[in-house]
């Protein structure tokens, strides 16, 4: 690994790590002057080691490639400390070396190639040759990314511990939703640990995944209450357990809002919060997601005044 790389690898430990969501206007423009602020407040928080521009959260697969290199862009301008990295996506090796390398050029620090359908082949070769090609393109490290959908949990666990292997990668978010899945994942790579960092994207269990060896988390949670957040993870590592414990509790009723049924709407239920604190001056999401109804709105509102952060 290079000297650089491990530089990021070891940066990131130990701290939360926001996967942030785009603001748009009702014409599906990035508003910029939002999302500056945003990150500016993110980036604040002490324990925000980085941000990831571009993931599932900032609509990826759905937004135009000079919206994600501008996004990427602010998010460098905003940031005080903390790195950005950026989330890219090609259904192509092809597509996705020239995603990767325009989010390079746009300033992004690290790459995390977010799932594609191929995954659902099932074959481990696809995906660490993909990996590969792209960690052989640009001149920044990559971030590995297990994902619940798009065929991630048809490739077998020993497809992750090959990518966490290859020189090009620093890190492995582990995020399948799936305790089992995510314990198996963890067993199986325990030999490696010293090559790369283990974050948790699972936003559900948390708590659960910082004890079973989560270094960092990869959320699109720590939108929202990133101080929260940090806070709980650092009572884990320093073996507050009963703090953590009461952090979790005092988050439940927004965690079991944001990823309640239908789960897919979690990055909706953000933006409308983000919304109602201030940060944000639309809740605009990329049709055909759809904005909160006045029902779930309402619910939203009392969860946050109920935890003063309104």
């Amino acid at each position: 690994m290079r000297e650089s790389y491990k530089q990021v690898k070891d940066a990131i430990k130990g701290g939360v790590i926001p996967a942030t969501v785009t603001p748009l206007t009702p014409d599906l423009e990035v508003a910029e002057d939002d999302l500056y602020g945003h990150i500016r407040n993110l980036t604040s928080t002490d324990g925000i080691v980085a941000t990831v521009a571009n993931a599932h959260s900032g609509e990826c697969k759905m937004s135009p490639p000079e919206d994600k290199e501008r996004v990427i862009e602010i998010h460098q301008e905003a940031s005080e400390d903390a790195m950005v990295f950026s989330g890219i996506h090609g259904e192509s090796t092809a597509m996705a070396v020239e995603e990767a390398r325009r989010a390079e050029a746009a300033g992004a620090d690290a790459l995390m190639p977010v799932p594609i359908d191929v995954y659902s082949h099932g074959d481990p070769d696809i995906i660490v040759e993909y990996y590969s090609d792209i960690a052989d393109a640009v001149d920044i490290p990559l971030i590995a990314f297990q994902f619940g959908n798009f065929g991630d949990i048809a490739q077998p666990v020993s497809a992750y511990v090959e990518l966490c292997k290859l020189d090009g990668v620093v890190a492995l978010k582990n995020a399948t939703f799936d305790v089992t899945r995510y314990e198996e994942t963890v067993r199986a790579l325990e030999p490696y640990r010293d090559e790369f960092t283990l974050m948790t994207g699972e936003d559900v269990f948390l708590y659960h995944s910082y004890l079973l060896g989560a270094e960092t988390a990869l959320i699109s949670y720590a939108n929202l209450v990133p101080d929260m957040h940090v806070e709980k993870l650092r009572a884990v590592r320093e073996g507050d357990i009963e703090r953590a414990r009461e952090l979790r509790s005092e988050m439940l009723p927004l965690t079991n809002f944001l990823f309640g049924e239908p789960v897919g709407r979690n990055r909706n239920r953000i933006k409308a919060a983000l919304q109602m604190q201030g940060v944000f001056e639309h809740d605009t999401v990329r049709p055909p997601a759809q904005t909160l109804d006045p029902e779930e709105r309402d619910r939203l509102r009392e969860i946050l005044q109920d935890m003063d952060r309104l």
